[in-house]
């Protein structure tokens, strides 16, 4: 059975954040897609699993939920907190963006129990609820600002025993990939570069990253040129170009492939 991906955002809608529907319910497992999930509950019971780990559901508690990552709730008591929903784009020029979809290993685990701190962290949350809801001027930034500050919390809680040990080969290509993304697409080539199979790189980041080498590739490729057209004033075939694209055409092709849009397009919706 293929697992359904779910899409709650509107189309362009970059951020939201509700609060959690107040049922007992059972899900079915699913990802989201192309956005992280935060969810802090202050009261609630059940189980949460993400990916292989399950979780006991309890007051309090905060869970990340990352692109590719399956979950499913069982819950058992009434939930209330909230729901954060942030696409990519949202933190493309923001220094959480590296950290929560390229750093690897993820610095994050998907669950932290925060009564202890839970005045601070709640607070934060009914103020990013306020600055969504007021949209008062830089609202965009304010929240942006919160949420660095509650990822720079949740490290605070990080115990190294709270994180999975990766194979040291993904670190590579990571490190190799920062490098090269430019001017090597092919998943030969860094297999090559690492001393290993193709089909071994491909099957280590399925395992691990939940997406095929190549996937990663293109998703570092089309986060920078992201970047180019959001704060570049290059002519198109100029960021292609910068990009190792034979020309503005492959660009286009490239892009609209990864995001449905031209790159034209892209720089015109997200000005």
């Amino acid at each position: 059975m293929q697992v359904p991906i779910k899409n709650k955002l509107d189309d362009r809608e970059l951020f939201r954040i509700r609060r959690m529907k107040e049922v007992i319910k059972t899900t079915n497992p699913h990802g989201h897609k192309d956005y992280l999930e935060i969810i802090y509950l202050h009261e609630g019971a059940g189980t949460h699993q993400i990916d292989q780990f399950r979780f006991d559901v309890q007051p309090f508690s905060l869970y990340l939920i990352l692109p590719g990552q399956i979950h499913q709730w069982e819950l058992t008591a009434i939930p209330k907190g909230f729901v954060i929903m942030v696409q990519k784009d949202y933190l493309l020029d923001h220094p959480l963006y590296k950290q929560l979809f390229q750093t690897f290993p993820l610095p994050f685990p998907n669950r932290f129990l925060l009564d202890h701190v839970a005045p601070v962290i709640t607070g934060i949350f009914r103020d990013i609820e306020l600055e969504y809801e007021k949209k008062e001027t830089n609202h965009q930034a304010v929240i942006q600002t919160y949420l660095l500050l509650l990822f720079n919390l949740l490290k605070r809680e990080i115990k190294s025993s709270d994180l999975l040990t990766y194979p040291p080969v993904l670190a590579r290509f990571f490190v190799l990939l920062d490098q090269h993304f430019k001017t090597n697409r092919e998943v030969a080539w860094y297999a090559s570069e690492l001393g290993i199979t193709p089909k071994t790189l491909n099957t280590t980041c399925k395992k691990y990253v939940g997406k095929t080498a190549g996937t990663v590739i293109d998703d570092k490729l089309t986060a920078q040129a992201k970047l180019e057209l959001l704060y570049s004033f290059e002519s198109l075939s100029g960021i292609a170009d910068s990009l190792g694209f034979a020309d503005a055409s492959h660009f286009n092709k490239f892009f609209r492939k990864q995001t449905g849009v031209l790159p034209g397009e892209y720089r015109k919706g997200i000005s």
